[in-house]
């Protein structure tokens, strides 16, 4: 059966769009992915500054979204990775230095510069969560004290729990496929998805994971697959994908329309069933939509603003300071947590934000782009 792309506004592009197609190595930027991250650094700011906190905008509360996109995007960009170059005699050499100069140092001193801060003011504008260890930060298992004390620990370094998530999928990713007859790849992948799935159920059900079930490694599979599973779909040309085009562009809208339906069934905001299926759902919403940009969809250009690209950029290091600026400012100008219920803690938190942004530029241009390049200068046998 075949579909008239003249039925969707743009999807003839769609189809034809050589000039934003998939690029055929991996050393080649995508400009309309880099965009996306960009979308969902934002989406992680306005939910944190004026969200998450007690006088906070319930609907602004999009942070958990861009945590989910987070990691089928780097599951799909890994899965790219492994598929193209595994058979290089260098892989996995080249493959763990290069992501050790990516994350390493941005990461060890931004948590050592937080850590720091946290035993210089003590308890005068801590949030009263139970502390995690610190060599926990410094091994990245966070995520599995998360579970173990019921607490996201220092209140400054709780999104770390999602970069020690990705970390330990970087040690595994590679020998899913490598160890494994490409026939199998994904038979393999879906069938731990659907383990992760049911362990999250498992967990959820039985009161196990009452804080963020999606934290450890098992529990997550599905989510982080969903974008090593495109990657596989994609390099291996393994669908007709300009056949399934109209099918692609609605996935996302589905998927997130039986999110919303999940959380009305559960009569709360986060129930059960939305802990359990909406990670799930949103991991497939959230590959369908990479795969647009992937492809070279109407909707890939409006990624490619170098607005949406400079936040992509500095992505890393915003994702690491944003709060511990935030906590510092009201800490420092009013003596107190983050909110934004007054005009006062309202100025104090907008004016956090491109303080939040100067360091990170700070950041990634003198420490994070070099460390990256000279990683990049290794190469593949």
């Amino acid at each position: 059966m075949t579909y008239d792309t003249s039925v969707v506004p743009g999807a003839a592009d769609f189809a034809e769009a050589p000039a934003r197609a998939a690029p055929k190595t991996s050393d080649i930027r995508i400009p309309a992915l880099d965009g996306l991250r960009g979308l969902m650094t934002l989406f992680v700011i306005v939910s944190h500054y004026y969200g998450e906190v007690p006088s906070g905008i319930g609907v602004l509360c999009v942070g958990w979204t861009a945590v989910l996109v987070f990691f089928v995007l780097s599951g799909y960009l890994v899965g790219r990775l492994i598929v193209e170059k595994m058979h290089a005699g260098n892989f996995l050499r080249v493959f763990y230095l290069r992501r050790v100069c990516r994350t390493f140092p941005t990461y060890f001193t931004a948590t050592l510069a937080i850590l720091a801060l946290g035993w210089l003011l003590g308890d005068k504008w801590s949030d009263g969560a139970a502390p995690l260890p610190v060599w926990s930060y410094l091994t990245f298992l966070q995520n599995y004290f998360l579970i173990h004390v019921q607490s996201v620990g220092a209140h400054w370094l709780s999104p770390t729990w999602t970069l020690a998530l990705e970390e330990q999928f970087y040690l595994v990713a590679p020998f899913l496929l490598m160890l494994t007859p490409r026939r199998a790849w994904l038979a393999l992948m879906i069938g731990l998805s659907l383990i992760g799935l049911a362990l999250r159920g498992h967990g959820v059900l039985h009161g196990d994971l009452a804080i963020a079930p999606v934290a450890l490694l098992p529990t997550s599979a599905d989510v982080l697959l969903a974008g090593m599973i495109l990657a596989v779909l994609v390099k291996t040309d393994a669908i007709d994908w300009p056949k399934y085009q109209l099918h692609v562009r609605l996935t996302p809208i589905l998927c997130m329309v039986l999110t919303f339906v999940l959380q009305k069934w559960d009569g709360s905001v986060v129930g059960p069933r939305f802990e359990i299926f909406g990670p799930f759902l949103m991991s497939i919403g959230a590959g369908a939509f990479i795969l647009m940009l992937v492809k070279g969809a109407p909707e890939a250009p409006r990624f490619e603003g170098r607005v949406l690209r400079f936040f992509g950029n500095i992505s890393y290091s915003v994702y690491l300071t944003h709060l511990a600026v935030l906590g510092l400012m009201h800490g420092l100008i009013l003596g107190g947590l983050p909110d934004i219920g007054t005009p006062a803690q309202l100025a104090v938190t907008t004016a956090a934000f491109p303080v939040t942004v100067l360091l990170a530029w700070i950041m990634t241009k003198v420490l994070e782009e070099p460390i990256t390049e000279w990683g990049r200068r290794h190469r593949w046998a």
